[in-house]
């Protein structure tokens, strides 16, 4: 059997914009489907027979890791969850609102039904209650609901063969108590020094014929291996996916509790030995901890991934028959230079320092020297781009994603924002696959194993630049079954429909009088609940049905409605 070509995808923290990552993996997942069965309709014809198609691209890949954080841990186990579903079907012209499909029932959908929107249910009381301090400023229950819909499995089978048997799934995330680990300098019993943690993660494969269930015996193995049709381990996948999207106060914090063997073996995965490393834990079976957003600490979960891909594919990697895939709803283009006036007061040094902070817990080093050391076209970005039409032309929009203001939360608000960063989503990976995500014609026989024919290079090559015969020519990793001439852009629209080239979605907007009308009173019993249950005291009560709340809301407001206008998202 030829080698496939292995797929690593990072998926990376996004609140709300989650809808953005989901549009991606449901649309990447789709195209992957319909050229399998198109390979293995040439499979059962063979080569000497006159309905084999030479123009499809034969070669084989393989998903083999998927690494995400926050939002995009919930689409990492969304994605393992549909691709072992028998009942699973994808968004597309026939299926435009996502029945039987996780990524759009979770993040379109959300938690809206008769009973109210999500963002109601958010703002609901029903979480507080009297003589206990909140978990979170926002009620967290609608987000169990949506948990306790998709991270179930009624119809288990076999995942298809773009799935490597040994898939690996890992999930960031940050542990409030921190792993203690004392750190050996040889000498005298207490010749050493304790160091924590807080940085952890999650790590699973499926169960199948060869691998048993649960922690394996091997004590290199630093993952523990699921059965989807256990539901004490539907209940840990759960638990984690919650744990790495437990937006830090926002959302509420999630305890966790993992066996204490995965924590013994950590240190040769931190450290790269074990030997004068010692975690610091209590002598149980257990190890609990308190468990908050993955992406507090690791928000592009690339570089755990890398490692994790390079750790089971040494030849194929030294081959350069991989690629990696991030997507990331938010790059960070955060790239001003501070001037020369230097501000030194307690004010500024404490907004300094806490950005200080947060910016070097997010420098991974080892991620970032990992990923250059990469070599030409094997790591790949998956961004949002969205494109308006002015004067009869496509034009870059100023803002791209509906869910983006507020720091992403404004997703929450109204099921059209998220609609519209699904299917952009789905749209942006579509025009990735066709025109992006490719290797080197020359390199194509040693990166994906075998020679693509003639006529699949006619079908499927382009030019590095479009248009530029003198650029570097482009085969496809994924080819999509419905384009039928990349070079010319032509698709097949007689059997694809609208899918065949998807449009940009139309931009969604929020008319600001009748949001204030059904939120206003929501918005502010909220605040006033959560400050009551914070202060448990009469005169703060007081100061706060008087006072507070009403300035908290009008802050609250004014800061959502001027980032809703900067990126055009509120009704004239």
């Amino acid at each position: 059997m030829e080698p496939k070509f292995k797929i690593c995808i990072a998926m990376a923290g996004a609140v709300s914009a989650g809808a953005y990552t989901a549009g991606a993996m449901d649309y990447l997942l789709e195209t992957l489907e319909l050229w399998e069965k198109a390979k293995e309709k040439n499979r059962r014809l063979g080569p000497e027979h006159p309905e084999y198609n030479f123009s499809i691209p034969m070669h084989d890949v393989a998903i083999d890791v998927m690494s995400g954080a926050s939002a995009g841990g919930i689409n990492g186990s969304l994605a393992l969850l549909n691709l072992a579903d028998g009942s699973h079907t994808y968004v597309n012209k026939d299926n435009p609102f996502g029945k039987n499909n996780r990524f759009y029932q979770s993040w379109v959908e959300m938690g809206d039904d008769a009973e109210g929107s999500t963002f109601e249910k958010l703002l609901s009381l029903t979480d507080l209650k009297k003589g206990e301090k909140p978990d979170s400023l926002l009620n967290t229950k609608p987000i169990d609901g949506i948990a306790e819909k998709a991270l179930v499995l009624e119809k288990l089978h076999q995942c298809p063969p773009y799935i490597s048997p040994s898939l690996d799934l890992v999930l960031t995330t940050t542990n409030l108590q921190g792993i203690n680990f004392k750190i050996d300098f040889g000498g005298s019993n207490n010749s050493g020094t304790v160091i924590t943690s807080h940085a952890g993660f999650f790590r699973y494969r499926l169960a199948n014929e060869t691998t048993p269930s649960g922690v394996p015996a091997d004590e290199n193995s630093l993952f523990f291996i699921l059965n989807l049709s256990d539901p004490k381990h539907m209940g840990y996948l759960k638990d984690a996916t919650l744990s790495t999207a437990a937006f830090p106060i926002g959302l509420k914090s999630r305890k966790v509790a993992i066996s204490q063997k995965y924590v013994d073996r950590y240190p040769k995965y931190l450290f790269g030995q074990r030997r004068g490393i010692t975690p610091i834990l209590e002598e149980n079976a257990v190890y609990q901890f308190s468990s908050i957003d993955g992406g507090l600490i690791n928000n592009e979960p690339f570089g755990i991934a890398l490692k994790v891909l390079r750790e089971k594919n040494a030849p194929e990697v030294a081959k350069d028959q991989y690629a990696v895939i991030m997507i990331d709803p938010f790059p960070n283009h955060d790239n001003a230079v501070e001037g020369e006036d230097i501000k030194t007061d307690m004010v500024s040094v404490a907004k300094g320092m806490f950005r200080a902070l947060r910016n070097q817990v997010m420098f991974n080093q080892d991620g970032l020297l990992e990923a250059l050391e990469l070599n030409d076209r094997t790591k790949f970005l998956i961004a949002p781009v969205r494109k308006e039409l002015r004067n009869g032309e496509l034009i870059r929009a100023k803002n791209d994603l509906a869910s983006a203001p507020f720091s992403g939360f404004a997703g929450f608000m109204d099921k059209s924002f998220r609609h519209h960063d699904y299917y952009l989503g789905r749209q942006n990976c579509q025009a990735f696959l066709r025109y992006y995500f490719a290797v080197t014609q020359d390199s194509a026989v040693q990166r994906l194993g075998i020679a693509p024919h003639p006529e699949a290079i006619n079908r499927y090559g382009f030019f590095e630049a479009q248009g530029d015969a003198l650029s570097r020519k482009l085969f496809p990793i994924i080819p999509d079954m419905r384009l039928l001439h990349t070079q010319s852009n032509k698709a097949d629209s007689d059997t694809y429909g609208i899918d065949a080239t998807l449009a940009f979605p139309a931009y969604p907007s929020l008319d600001a009088a009748a949001f204030r009308r059904k939120y206003k009173g929501m918005v502010k019993n909220r605040i006033e609940t959560v400050l009551n249950r914070l202060f448990e005291n009469f005169w703060a009560s007081l100061i706060n049905k008087l006072v507070l709340q009403h300035k908290v809301y009008h802050i609250i407001e004014e800061a959502l409605f001027k980032e809703l206008e900067d990126a055009g998202l509120l009704k004239k």
